[in-house]
């Protein structure tokens, strides 16, 4: 099975891109974009651990169906652009990403 990834993910780079650029010439505000893509993140997450789970319980039963290649196509797909979203979100707000990361003893001070 051979895997497509500029086909799911531009789109989506796409409209991350217009989102960000309306933000930054304030047409939206911060918050609606941040909260519009932490939904979409967590929707793809949703649908990829969905089928990836459905994927495990199928290979533990020992059920093989057409099925399971649409699931691993897709569970592929969807984390793939999933992650890339999620590099260019981090990097959009790693100002306030890092505080769930870092301790704050250990962050530097202003």
């Amino acid at each position: 099975m051979s895997y497509d990834l500029l086909i799911p993910t531009l789109p989506f780079l796409g409209i991350y891109l217009i989102t960000y650029t309306f933000y930054k010439f304030k047409i939206i505000k911060k918050g609606l974009h941040i909260n519009l893509w932490n939904f979409i993140i967590g929707l793809a997450f949703i649908i990829s651990g969905v089928a990836g789970f459905l994927l495990l319980i199928f290979m533990a039963l020992g059920i093989k169906s057409p099925i399971n290649q649409g699931f691993m196509y897709w569970h592929v797909e969807i984390g793939t652009t999933l992650t890339l979203i999620t590099i260019f979100h981090f990097r959009d707000y790693w100002k306030s990403a890092k505080n769930m990361f870092i301790p704050t003893k250990r962050r530097s001070k202003p």
